[in-house]
């Protein structure tokens, strides 16, 4: 057994930073700030999925993307947990949480990418429904802005976002290791394939595909489409709404925060080209 241990790698070697100080910011911000702010988006979205996943709520189109909404960001608010929350913890707590991390994030990585595309484009679905419903024809409203359309566009939304993210299924691999810090006991770490590292995989998927789908693309979309909707209420005088209001808030807030991520993960594309 300690023969064989001997020829496994350390589990160092697919550490991002072994910096002492960057162990330690990470260990603060990803372990203990992200599970709280994370744990207070759960409650949050549990809330919103019994609003307006009840019975009632669910005969507006509208409110079925909110609902669908609220679930994919509950679920990947778990992802985004396990993902940075319990790395950052899987050195400097028991064992288990290692071998926990490592069995687990290949498969809960390309999950929480799903779940990722599928908040995005249920908020866009969202928005496009009720640009419909405010500033088109009634004839188109009373076709696409019904429970049934919005059920199926959900459906057809999950099964897009699920091959989208296929390519990310095959990033990142398992191996077993030697843990220095642990002294020298058995562990497992993750690290990327071939393909995560395949400098043309990564222009074509991450720089250009990501930015148009998943950036720029749904970005202008909703601005454009909530700056026509926001005329419209203005405009025929219905900003007193409160669902029209409580929307319009909805997707400027989510117009925020995907914008300060998305330009976070653009700057990272920019400076990962330049090494």
């Amino acid at each position: 057994m300690e023969e064989n241990d001997k020829q496994l790698p350390s589990c160092s070697i697919c550490l991002g930073s072994s910096d002492s100080q960057y162990i330690k910011y990470n260990l603060i911000v990803s372990g203990i700030i992200l599970p709280i702010i994370g744990l207070i988006g759960i409650v949050g979205n549990f809330f919103v999925m019994a609003v307006y996943g009840s019975i009632e709520q669910r005969s507006h189109s509208t409110n079925i993307y909110l609902a669908a909404l609220a679930l994919s960001d509950f679920c990947m608010i778990w992802t985004a947990i396990i993902l940075y929350g319990l790395e950052a913890w899987r050195h400097h707590g028991p064992t288990v949480l290692a071998t926990f991390y490592g069995r687990s994030a290949e498969f809960v990585f390309p999950i929480s990418t799903i779940l990722q595309t599928t908040s995005v484009y249920f908020c866009v679905a969202a928005a496009a429904d009720f640009f419909a419903r405010i500033v088109l024809s009634a004839k188109i409203k009373d076709k696409i802005c019904t429970p049934r359309f919005a059920r199926l566009s959900v459906l057809f939304i999950a099964i897009i976002s699920l091959l989208y993210n296929v390519p990310h299924f095959f990033e990142l691999t398992t191996i077993d290791c030697i843990d220095e810090i642990r002294n020298n006991t058995l562990s497992v770490q993750v690290c990327p394939t071939e393909l995560r590292n395949s400098a043309s995989y990564y222009q074509l998927y991450y720089t250009y595909m990501y930015t148009i789908f998943m950036a720029v693309g749904p970005l202008l979309l909703l601005i454009i489409l909530n700056v026509l909707v926001v005329r419209a209420v203005l405009k025929n005088g219905a900003s007193d709404d409160s669902d029209t209001v409580s929307l319009i808030l909805v997707v400027f807030m989510f117009i925020f925060c995907n914008s300060a991520a998305l330009l976070v993960n653009f700057i990272e594309m920019v400076f990962a080209e330049k090494v």
